[in-house]
């Protein structure tokens, strides 16, 4: 293992840099129910838990008499915990020669790499969730998604209708800043559809500060607007299966991923991620001429449903897809 030369100041300050620009745009993570993964734990294997609904106390009770109560129901789920990462390295010719910091820069690009990498690993565990709705409904499998069957205004109700009538708990703030409402996550090729209602509610009619405005309030990232109880967002991290579809090229099948607080847990990213910033040094045999740095990131973490009553997932299509402008 190659000992390297302890950074900089300025070099810390880039590390950090990278980590928060890393947060700013996290999607996936940012609505899940964080769990702490204690260091020393002793085990690749992590317990999310929580706790299950319970049945209505309708019988009144007699005087006098202790009541029966009942005993508090936990649900958990174990997952192993795994590490991923990148980096690259910077010749110290190409950072001589570049006309602002290479490190910094080469620090910006691997943040998204990294943000866009565990918000993937994330959005396949929410993806993965049991109750689906294909299509406009008149399907019973992806495979039978047309292009025509976009995302719709009675869509997005089914889906809140599905939430609220299993009492689905919705986010309050500052969760994920998703405040009295259901999180719609869907792809930006979806979402041209369904600004094409005349009716929805774009972002900017309630984020004034204007306390008059009853939904006015700070905005999550990537959120475009409010509707039917959803706090619609737009990530490109949403899940596609391209050419999955029906039709003749076979369309492009989106997942449009809509649930409440507490559907799935994530791994705290305090202590499970990690940036880092090597130049050579005295100690470094591997580098005697000081030739290179190197930039890199690694996490390590988990993220599973804790509940698939709390999410729903709606498979359509999309009027344009693909890189058509």
């Amino acid at each position: 293992m190659t000992n390297f030369a302890v950074i900089d100041v300025g070099q810390k300050v880039v590390a950090k840099e990278l980590i928060e620009i890393l947060k700013q745009n996290l999607v996936f993570y940012k609505l899940g129910k964080m769990q702490k993964v204690n260091k020393g734990a002793n085990s690749k294997t992590a317990i999310f838990r929580g706790f299950a609904k319970q049945a209505l106390a309708t019988t009144p009770l007699t005087e006098g008499t202790v009541p029966t109560g009942h005993d508090l129901s936990m649900s958990y789920v174990s997952v192993t915990l795994a590490q991923y990462g990148d980096f690259t390295k910077i010749s110290d010719l190409a950072e001589f020669l570049y006309d602002r910091s290479m490190v910094k820069d080469a620090s910006e690009v691997l943040a998204i790499q990294a943000q866009e990498t565990i918000d993937n690993l994330i959005m396949s565990t929410v993806a993965a969730g049991t109750n689906v709705v294909y299509g406009d409904g008149s399907v019973a499998a992806r495979a039978n998604v047309l292009s025509t069957m976009t995302l719709t205004t009675i869509l997005v109700r089914r889906a809140v209708r599905f939430l609220e009538r299993g009492n689905v708990k919705k986010f309050t703030s500052p969760v994920g800043l998703i405040n009295k409402a259901y999180a719609l996550v869907a792809h930006p090729d979806t979402l041209n559809d369904l600004r094409a209602d005349t009716a929805f509610v774009n972002a900017v009619n309630y984020s004034s500060p204007d306390p008059s405005n009853q939904n006015r309030g700070d905005l999550f990232t990537g959120e475009v607007g409010y509707w039917m109880g959803a706090r619609i967002v737009s990530s490109t991290a949403a899940p596609l299966w391209a050419a999955a579809g029906g039709g003749s090229p076979a369309a492009t099948v989106y997942g449009v991923l809509v649930f409440g607080e507490g559907a799935y847990a994530v791994s705290e990213l305090e202590g499970g991620l990690e940036t880092y910033i090597h130049t050579g040094g005295v100690q470094d045999t591997s580098n005697p001429l000081e030739q290179y740095s190197t930039v890199g990131w690694k996490w390590i973490g988990a993220s599973a449903i804790l509940d698939n009553n709390r999410l729903i997932r709606l498979e359509v299509g999309a009027t344009l897809s693909g890189s058509t402008a």
